[in-house]
């Protein structure tokens, strides 16, 4: 289930929820794999860099996609809160806005994963808001299959 909307304040407003077959402690992994993030988007996609400390990550990435004028730059500090899950605020680059929280739990069983996604974002385009719109939509969708196929890949393997 996703839906994209207006915000009130400019830029956009995803929501989402998936049930992920894998248990909670296995999609944190990957949603925390900051080195493989370019394989779980579906645009392409660079790490410039990975700044590790004890209680969060900074991440720093240009991003290339068919609406922006070459490569974004997106720098954002990434937070794993209490029972897990991940916060991701923007920090500085080529958007207005950004927010992504990923909400983490079971769902009925320590077998299968309830993962619902909140995310926030403003680019600086030219593009009209129902273009951005539709190409989050595309891209977020695109990204939950990846995501889907990257846990169900790292269960096999374990």
């Amino acid at each position: 289930m996703l839906t994209v909307t207006g915000d009130p304040a400019g830029g956009l407003r995803a929501t989402a929820s998936l049930r992920l077959p894998v248990p909670p402690s296995l999609v944190q992994q990957v949603l925390t794999d900051y080195d493989n993030w370019p394989h779980l988007f579906g645009v392409t996609m660079r790490i410039a860099r990975l700044d590790r400390r004890p209680d969060r990550v900074i991440t720093e990435v240009y991003i290339q996609h068919p609406i922006l004028s070459g490569e974004s730059r997106l720098m954002c500090d990434n937070r794993v809160p209490p029972g897990g899950g991940l916060i991701t605020t923007f920090l500085e680059g080529d958007f207005k806005r950004y927010e992504r929280i990923w909400k983490l739990g079971p769902d009925g069983s320590d077998a299968a994963t309830k993962a619902e996604l909140d995310l926030l974002v403003e680019v600086k385009t030219l593009a009209p808001d129902w273009l951005v719109a539709l190409a989050l939509e595309r891209q977020l969708k695109k990204h939950f299959r990846i995501l889907r196929e990257t846990v169900e890949a790292r269960a096999r393997a374990h």
